[in-house]
């Protein structure tokens, strides 16, 4: 992870461990600040995902060259770094939590594009929690308040939020849930905008997958649906089509139950409405 170090001043005195997960254009590293204690997690953003994604676009005429493609890159993390903003002016009221930091830079090593640099403080999410303890009744309720009041007030705001699952969903000091990603689409463009393929989850809408479908206000509620589903479900999401699959952080195994990217095979946790589960 030394090219990070290098290309971005935001990392300056971060030591980033191995990935904990990645995906074409996404990766996830753990990181430690020197002096300090906490645990942070950095994500890397890279637009385009490879060289050969590149190459192919110029190959079949999609740019007429690099620098125009180089353009359309720059556009996508600028907008990515649009999404951080929004997401950080959100943390000012309840149900969001903002990354600590962001950059753009541009990549190294004789490559075309841009690395958008996300920096958050370590937090446990939703989809660790539904793993290692029970979530009861009482909980799947609060989880649904706390996200039904948090995609509210992204309406209001003028946004849909098309990318709500258990890793974007992170458990605050205070016990409430919060979303803490991004996946924010304006609400001005639903009518002509379809579900970008980076969002597409086994929580998403089936109408998502229709490249010619567009996105609608109902997406959000559906995904939330899904979640509490599977708190509900033993952990398991509905049977589904054998095209939906991976969405880079999380897979469903044969059996329906959601696979730890980072090798983890414990169970997930039943639901429990007796006993209050420790978490």
């Amino acid at each position: 992870m030394s090219e990070s170090n290098l290309v971005s001043p935001l990392l300056d005195g971060f030591a980033l461990g191995a990935p904990m997960s990645s995906r074409p254009g996404v990766c996830c590293c753990p990181a430690m600040k020197e002096g300090s204690d906490q645990k942070y997690i950095v994500k890397i953003l890279s637009m385009p995902a490879s060289q050969t994604q590149l190459d192919a676009l110029l190959l079949t005429g999609a740019y007429k060259d690099p620098a125009a493609a180089l353009d359309y890159y720059r556009q996508s993390a600028d907008d990515a770094a649009a999404e951080a903003e929004f997401l950080q002016s959100m943390a000012k009221l309840e149900g969001f939590c903002s990354f600590e930091g962001w950059q753009v830079a541009p990549m190294k090593k004789n490559r075309l594009g841009y690395h958008v640099y996300l920096v958050s403080r370590y937090t446990r999410t939703l989809e660790k929690v539904m793993r290692r303890t029970a979530i009861t009744h009482l909980q799947a309720v609060n989880l649904g308040l706390d996200m039904c009041g948090a995609l509210s007030l992204c309406r209001r705001a003028g946004q849909l939020y098309v990318d709500l699952k258990p890793t974007n969903i992170l458990l605050s000091e205070n016990g409430h849930y919060e979303i803490g990603d991004l996946g924010f689409v304006s609400t001005k463009f639903l009518d002509y905008t379809s579900m970008p393929d980076k969002y597409l989850s086994p929580y998403c809408a089936p109408e998502a997958r229709d490249p010619m479908a567009t996105l609608n206000l109902t997406m959000d509620t559906y995904a939330l649906g899904m979640i509490l589903y599977r708190i509900y479900n033993g952990g398991k999401l509905p049977e589904l089509p054998d095209d939906i699959g991976e969405d880079g952080q999380m897979r469903l195994n044969e059996a329906g139950e959601v696979v730890d990217p980072m090798g983890d095979t414990e169970a997930p946790a039943q639901t429990d409405a007796g006993e209050p589960a420790d978490v």
